[in-house]
């Protein structure tokens, strides 16, 4: 609650959740593919590549769009009995950063896609 309104009841939360429950189901339908792709013997790296860079980017909007939505009360330790979800939004926001580094940058990642999946020349 904020302000005594429920926050699903808040148009820009509403559309927060809404945008990210779209992205997470793009997402799931890019590694279904490639998982699909792989069962069936077909090359599936380049959307591989495609559902890392998608994931980690939306990991960190999906976690700054909760700082958003709980506000100053994000930045709140676990210790404090005021931290919404045990500080596990804080926590995630944190580390989501690391994921587009680890395993290879997005923008290395982008590279690899552009030159080896689409064919394009080298920049």
């Amino acid at each position: 609650r904020r302000d005594g309104t429920l926050l699903a009841k808040d148009p820009v939360v509403r559309h927060k959740l809404a945008e990210s429950a779209t992205e997470i189901e793009a997402c799931r339908l890019i590694f279904w593919n490639a998982g699909w792709k792989m069962c069936n013997g077909l090359p599936f790296s380049m959307d591989s590549a495609m559902g890392k860079v998608m994931a980690d980017e939306m990991g960190q909007r999906l976690f700054n769009k909760g700082t958003q939505i709980m506000g100053p009360y994000s930045q709140l330790g676990e210790a404090t009995k005021w931290a919404p979800l045990r500080a596990e939004i804080q926590k995630w926001y944190l580390s989501s950063f690391g994921h587009t580094i680890a395993g290879g940058t997005s923008e290395i990642i982008r590279n690899t896609i552009a030159t080896v999946g689409l064919g394009l020349p080298r920049g």
